[in-house]
């Protein structure tokens, strides 16, 4: 399953998607969006397309000028990501009072996280009187992620940009197979989307000279018009494009990747408040079913919907760009944190949750 993007067409705008996702719609144009609207009379905001000649030269002397965005990832605290011991249970087991004591309790299987403690004999604490064997538990800290978005002190850059979400090869021209001259683009890589250009219904972004990655290897970051009524500090949730966008009335001041909800837990489209904020907080659900999950200890929860559907860390995985939750908006911990401190002065703050697309299935690898 691939999500898709869509270009306009002749110097018309082009968008970005993933796989699992569908088509790109205009989203209506953006505050931010105004300069550049003015300057390419088009109707929204994206990267030119079948560019050629005279153009295609200046394309290439700002690909040389700008290889990558000047942006810089706000910065990740070691300490607060490894605080704690988080170890997924890894298979069905009893909980007993101590290092081979009596039987207190049972974890059935499913998505099960503990807070490991100490380790003795084997044995694994994770609440006072709660021992695991070990052979129970997966590595600590496995999947979590030292990803982080981007500040935008200056507002959304001039230049399109976006990240990879697969390591990539781009190939030399729209719709070629990959480059294996070409250097690997690493997953996350931040990277400036120069011009599109559509084949067989996908679009192909330049990223480089000679450079180009289709549409499903590419989340890019789309500004959206401030909702009437909002004002101070408010997110964009975008869950066709799996990004976040923090504004200060129009202006964004940060971006970055989130995962959503799965397609048979969707994440409620629509406009809130947060409404509930806790530095930590246990969620569970699922009792008795397939899908079943524990996780202990959630970290910068920001409740904002009826649904109970929250902004908040995730220390479970590292799949940031793709759709992976019951319904809530993941984070990695450095931008739940970023989130749930740059809102302490407005903790009712705006959440406009939306999409900029449609989903299709299929597309090339």
């Amino acid at each position: 399953m691939f999500r898709s993007r869509v270009v306009w067409v002749v110097i018309v705008l082009a968008v970005v998607s993933f796989p699992g996702q569908a088509i790109h719609a205009d989203p209506g144009g953006a505050d931010s969006c105004a300069a550049r609207d003015a300057a390419i009379a088009t109707p929204g905001c994206g990267v030119a397309t079948s560019i050629y000649g005279v153009e295609m030269r200046a394309l290439a002397a700002e690909m040389a000028a700008h290889p990558r965005p000047d942006l810089s990832p706000i910065p990740i605290d070691e300490k607060m990501l490894y605080q704690r011991a988080y170890r997924r249970v890894i298979k069905e087991t009893d909980v007993y009072d101590g290092p081979g004591g009596a039987v207190v309790g049972h974890i059935d299987s499913g998505f099960t996280f503990v807070n490991a403690g100490q380790e003795k004999d084997g044995w694994i604490q994770i609440r006072p009187n709660q021992w695991l064997p070990k052979d129970t538990l997966g590595p600590v800290n496995k999947a979590v992620s030292k990803f982080s978005g981007v500040a935008l002190p200056d507002g959304l850059p001039a230049q399109p940009f976006g990240w990879v979400l697969l390591d990539t090869k781009p190939s030399r021209t729209p719709g070629a197979k990959p480059d294996d001259a070409a250097r690997v683009l690493k997953r996350y890589t931040l990277i400036n989307l120069f011009a599109a250009e559509n084949v067989d219904g996908w679009d192909w972004f330049l990223v480089g000279p000679n450079q180009w990655i289709v549409q499903t290897r590419i989340a890019r970051l789309q500004p959206v018009r401030r909702p009437e009524g909002v004002s101070g500090k408010w997110f964009a949730v975008d869950l066709y494009e799996q990004t976040l966008t923090a504004y200060d009335d129009h202006k964004a001041v940060f971006a970055t990747l989130i995962s959503s909800g799965l397609p048979k837990f969707p994440t409620t489209e629509g406009l809130f408040k947060i409404f509930e904020r806790y530095p930590l907080v246990k969620m569970s659900g699922a009792s008795g079913q397939p899908d079943f999950y524990y996780l202990p200890q959630v970290p910068w929860v920001m409740y904002f919907n009826q649904d109970e559907q929250a902004l908040h860390g995730a220390y479970w995985h590292d799949g940031f760009g793709y759709r992976h939750s019951h319904g809530c908006i993941n984070m990695s911990m450095t931008d739940a944190q970023w989130a749930f401190n740059w809102t302490q002065s407005t903790p009712d703050a705006y959440v406009y949750v939306y999409h900029s697309g449609e989903y299709k299935q299929g597309g090339p690898r």
